[in-house]
C-alpha cells in the first residue's frame, strides 16, 4: 500500500513538473524580463554595497544606477555603430551573396541534396517587417526590465527581513541558499565577461589585421556568443567565414580567416576557458548542452544565453538542502559529491 501510495506521488510530481515547465514557456513574455532584470540587479548589486561604504544611501543608489546606465550605454553605442556599420555596405555584398548562393545551390543539387530557392531581392521586405516587430516587442521588454531594475534595487535590501519574518526558522536557509546563488552568479557573470572582453578584442584585432570588413561587429559576436559554452565557439566563426568568402578574391585569405578565427576559439575554449570557468562553474559539460537546448526550447534564443546561469543557480540552491543535494551533485562536474 505504502509503495501504490508512493508511486501515485511521483506520477503527481512528475505531472506537475511538466505542468509547471507549460507554464514557464506560457508566461514568457512576463517571466523572461523579469529573469533578466533579476540578473541585473545581482549584476549591479556589489556596486551598489562598493557605494555605500562611501556615500550615503540615496547618493549610492543613484550613482550605482548611473554605473549601469553607463554600462549598458556603452554596450548599446558598440551596438549601434555595429549595425550602422552592417547597413552601410551590405548592398555592396549584394552581387557576392547571390553568386555564392548560386555556387552552393549547385553543389548541393550535384549530390542529389534539396537546394534552396533563388533569392530574390525583391522580397527583403518580406524578412524586414518581421524584424521591425520583433524590435519593437525588443524594446518593450528592455523598458520593463529598465523598471523593475529601478524599482527592485533598493527594495533588496529588505529582503532578508522578509524571509526571516515569513518563513521563521526555515528563512534562514533560505536566505543562505539565495545569498550562495546571488554569490555564486555574480562570480559566475565577473569571469565570464572578463573571458568574453579576451575574446572580441582578440576576434576584433584579428580581423582588422587581416583586413576583414565589420571587425567591431566580429568582435561584438565572439563576446554575445562566449556566453552560450561549446556551441558559441561554431556560431562566433561562421558569419565572418561567409563575409570573408564574398570579401576576398584569394582562396589563402579566406582560409587565414577560419584558421585565426578557429585557433582564437580554440585557444579560448580550451585554455581560457577550463583554467577560470573551472573555479567558479563546476558542471557536468553533457549537463551545459542540455540546459542550453532545454532553455532554448523553453525561451528561444534568449533562453540559450541565461541556459547556463540559471541551471547553475539551480545547482546551487539545490546544494544548500539536505532533500536536493542529491540533484546538485548529478548536475555536477565529474563523480561529485554529497557530503
Amino acid at each position: 500500500m505504502a509503495n501504490k501510495k508512493t508511486q501515485q506521488y511521483r506520477y503527481l510530481g512528475f505531472i506537475c513538473l511538466v505542468l509547471g515547465f507549460a507554464v514557464i514557456h506560457w508566461l514568457k513574455p512576463v517571466l523572461l524580463p523579469l529573469v533578466i532584470a533579476l540578473f541585473m540587479i545581482a549584476v549591479a548589486w556589489p556596486i551598489t554595497i562598493w557605494l555605500n561604504k562611501l556615500f550615503p544611501k540615496h547618493i549610492s543608489y543613484v550613482l550605482s544606477y548611473v554605473a549601469l546606465v553607463a554600462i549598458l550605454g556603452t554596450f548599446g553605442g558598440i551596438v549601434y555603430l555595429s549595425i550602422s556599420e552592417l547597413t552601410n555596405q551590405l548592398p555592396q555584398y549584394e552581387e557576392q551573396f547571390l553568386a555564392l548562393l548560386k555556387e552552393a545551390r549547385l553543389i548541393l543539387r550535384s549530390y542529389g541534396l534539396p537546394a534552396p530557392q533563388e533569392f530574390n531581392p525583391e522580397h527583403l521586405q518580406s524578412f524586414i517587417t518581421p524584424l521591425i516587430g520583433t524590435f519593437y516587442t525588443m524594446m518593450g521588454h528592455v523598458i520593463l526590465i529598465v523598471a523593475l531594475v529601478i524599482l527592485g534595487l533598493p527594495e533588496l535590501v529588505f529582503w532578508e527581513d522578509k524571509l526571516e519574518n515569513c518563513l521563521g526558522k526555515d528563512g534562514s536557509s533560505w536566505q543562505k541558499a539565495g545569498a550562495e546563488a546571488a554569490a555564486s552568479f555574480q562570480r559566475y557573470m565577473t569571469v565570464m565577461t572578463g573571458i568574453g572582453l579576451i575574446a572580441a578584442a582578440l576576434t576584433a584585432g584579428f580581423s582588422w589585421i587581416v583586413g576583414l570588413d565589420f571587425a567591431l561587429l566580429w568582435g561584438l559576436i565572439a563576446f554575445i556568443m562566449n556566453f552560450i559554452p561549446v556551441l558559441g565557439a561554431v556560431l562566433v566563426l561562421i558569419p565572418p567565414v561567409l563575409i570573408a568568402m564574398m570579401q576576398f578574391s584569394d582562396p589563402a585569405q579566406v582560409w587565414a580567416v577560419v584558421a585565426g578565427i578557429g585557433l582564437i576559439q580554440f585557444f579560448m575554449g580550451n585554455v581560457i576557458d577550463p583554467k577560470f570557468q573551472g573555479k567558479f562553474l563546476s558542471m557536468s559539460p553533457v549537463v551545459i548542452l542540455m540546459s542550453i537546448a532545454f532553455w532554448s526550447f523553453l525561451w528561444g534564443p534568449a533562453g540559450a544565453f541565461l541556459a547556463v546561469p540559471l541551471t547553475h543557480i539551480f545547482m546551487v540552491v539545490c546544494y544548500q538542502f539536505t532533500n536536493t543535494k542529491r540533484i546538485a551533485c548529478l548536475l555536477s562536474e565529474g563523480r561529485g559529491t554529497c557530503k
